[in-house]
């Protein structure tokens, strides 16, 4: 049996502990039986169970291409899109099969979900083609997702009224954030890159970061090992690294620009040393 320590508001404690002296269960017995239960709606009459939250406590705000909800009791829910057009199969598209697409399309899904502590729920999937392309995009997209994570995946629209030469795909995850992370760079910190320093029109299959290896250094931010790690956008390792400057209230001096792609590339932020996990030291935040 595991170990999860969380934290929990003292009126909830309180009640814990009232209905273990009622029930003469422990503490912890109350607290597993109650998850049990929980789970259990979830799984098997999801849709009608609609758990509710004290609205007084919602706190949302926007993080890049994201919008957090925190409800309070360390608890967000967050939702992202990213979306690519002009890349895929059409006439007008910079070619590249549907494969590679949702391929590319998937890691990135998960190098943001990883980089940002979500654990996903759902990606909404929105096309500007009609529904047999759409389709055949979607199928490619769920085979991708799944092989790292399980998710729910919906094809929620596709444009059957206006025909297009170009592809146009468009994807919103919703996940549960995990707010016990505190993913935040701090200034006098060195910032460190790792993947692959690669040009879009460039990008191939392996350049996309590897899953696994992107897992162990998230691992570095939650044991605090590092402060902070970010996704590289495709405007490359100065945009991004300024943006992380920008949260510790700094600025960021960088001696090497690198490209930067779809999931090919993060950076980190850490006091320590980490180039014995593959970093390479790009800068520091003043």
């Amino acid at each position: 049996m595991g170990i999860v320590a969380f934290r929990l508001d003292d009126k909830i404690i309180k009640k814990i502990d009232e209905i273990a002296g009622k029930t003469l269960m422990t503490r912890s017995e109350v607290i597993r039986n109650a998850l049990t239960v929980y789970l259990m709606l979830l799984e098997n009459i999801g849709f009608y169970f609609k758990p509710s939250f004290p609205l007084k406590n919602i706190d949302v705000y926007e993080e890049r291409n994201a919008v957090n909800i925190d409800l309070g009791n360390l608890m967000s829910i967050s939702v992202f899109t990213i979306s690519y057009g002009g890349v895929g199969e059409k006439k007008f598209d910079f070619r590249r099969n549907l494969d590679f697409v949702a391929e590319v399309m998937a890691n990135q899904l998960i190098v943001e979900s990883i980089c940002r502590f979500i654990s996903p729920i759902i990606v909404l999937v929105s096309t500007a083609n009609d529904f047999e392309y759409s389709k055949k995009f979607f199928q490619s997209l769920d085979s991708a997702l799944n092989k790292h994570f399980k998710v729910k995946l919906i094809l929620a629209s596709t444009e059957d009224l206006f025909r297009t030469e170009q592809s146009g795909f468009s994807c919103t995850l919703v996940g549960i954030r995990d707010l016990s992370v505190k993913n935040i760079p701090k200034r006098g910190e060195r910032i460190f890159f790792y993947g692959r320093s690669v040009n879009t029109s460039d990008l191939k299959i392996d350049d996309l970061l590897n899953v696994d290896k992107l897992r162990e250094l998230a691992e570095l931010v939650r044991g605090g090992m590092a402060s902070s790690i970010f996704p590289v956008k495709s405007m490359g390792l100065m945009e991004t690294a300024q943006y992380v400057a920008s949260l510790a209230g700094g600025r960021a001096v960088i001696k090497c620009q690198k490209s930067g792609g779809p999931g090919t590339a993060v950076i980190l932020t850490s006091s320590k040393e980490l180039e014995g996990f593959g970093c390479e030291e790009v800068g520091e935040i003043i």
